[in-house]
């Protein structure tokens, strides 16, 4: 499993609890997510993005991924304040970022 400060990803189940409560997340939610964070601080286009979490079905329009990142932007509760940001890149793609409070 990966931990990233509260943030505990059980692979296997795809399982994510943060402070040891359980988050109910899709797949593609749990696989965006822990891809996020095993990158964070780095800016991740949506090729790259569609590629890793949406390999198997080819070709996903943006409006998909953005949907996703909204989902788990709201789910993860990646706001300043709980100690990551997930924040668009311009005409680029998504960067989770650590805060500090």
């Amino acid at each position: 499993h990966d931990q990233f400060g509260s943030y505990l990803f059980e692979s296997q189940s795809a399982r994510l609890t943060i402070a040891g409560k359980a988050v109910e997340l899709t797949q593609k939610e749990f696989d965006l997510a822990l891809f996020f964070f095993r990158h964070v601080g780095q800016p991740l286009s949506r090729a790259t993005i569609q590629e890793v979490v949406w390999a198997r079905e080819g070709k996903v329009d943006s409006r998909t991924i953005d949907t996703h990142v909204s989902r788990v932007r709201n789910k993860l509760g990646l706001r300043p304040g709980n100690g990551y940001r997930l924040a668009p890149v311009y005409s680029y793609g998504y960067q989770l970022e650590k805060t500090t409070d």
